[in-house]
């Protein structure tokens, strides 16, 4: 009777066990969700460079501060979705600048080369070069 109980109660505590690293290497639920706020202000930082291009080419200069321009959209992403809190933006001069985004695992943001700029991880900031 005791072999009988012993077989399914180890093969369960095995299962349990696999399941339990399986969570604590990737992170589980929450580690994916907080990943996929990370994609979603990286592409706003994307839209805003974009934008921050378009008001450079009108004005001949980076913008001091983001504000909405008819002829450049008006529904950029100012804000982060999640925290409400305002995108950093920096002025370097006149031809760079600096856009910064808080984020929640900035260890599994990928690289995020772009043609004219590159994410820094650690600070969460893409230095920008105007084209």
């Amino acid at each position: 009777m005791q072999r009988d109980t012993l077989a399914p109660l180890v093969i369960g505590g095995l299962v349990a066990a696999a399941i339990a690293a399986g969570l604590w290497v990737t992170g589980g639920p929450t580690s994916a969700r907080a990943e996929k706020r990370d994609l979603s202000r990286l592409e706003d930082l994307r839209r805003l460079s974009e934008f921050i291009n378009c008001v450079a080419q009108e004005t001949k200069e980076v913008p001091e501060m983001l504000a909405p321009m008819d002829s450049c959209g008006t529904d950029q992403p100012f804000l982060d979705r999640t925290s409400n809190a305002h995108y950093r933006f920096e002025k370097l001069s006149d031809k760079s600048f600096r856009l910064c985004a808080d984020f929640e695992r900035p260890d599994l943001v990928a690289d995020y080369d772009i043609a004219d700029g590159s994410l820094d991880r650690a600070s969460g900031c893409i230095r920008m070069n105007l084209r």
